[in-house]
């Protein structure tokens, strides 16, 4: 999907809020912001492209919680692979000592 960029400006206790919902949900502040807009236009009765009414809100759960378990099958690899270079970082310092 090819996105279009949008600005505005916001009031300071408005950026923490959005900085707060993005820390909350472990995203970044532009999917934040996306997300807020969506929840807003379906609100207020506008379709937004991914509207979040009753019918699409098991749609959308599954796909953040498809990126979720993403996220955490890259990080328990990379924790494995760290491990794994710990381990024989350790087995050469025993064999060259």
């Amino acid at each position: 999907m090819v996105r279009e960029k949008v600005q505005t400006r916001c009031d300071a206790d408005t950026v923490d809020s959005i900085e707060q919902y993005a820390d909350d949900g472990d995203i970044s502040q532009s999917e934040a912001v996306r997300r807020l807009l969506r929840l807003g236009l379906d609100a207020e009765g506008y379709d937004s492209p991914v509207s979040l009414g009753a019918d699409n809100v098991e749609r959308l759960a599954e796909r953040e919680g498809y990126a979720t378990a993403n996220v955490n099958q890259t990080a328990r690899q990379i924790g494995t692979v760290l491990l794994l270079l710990a381990v024989l970082v350790l087995a050469l310092t025993w064999v060259i000592l």
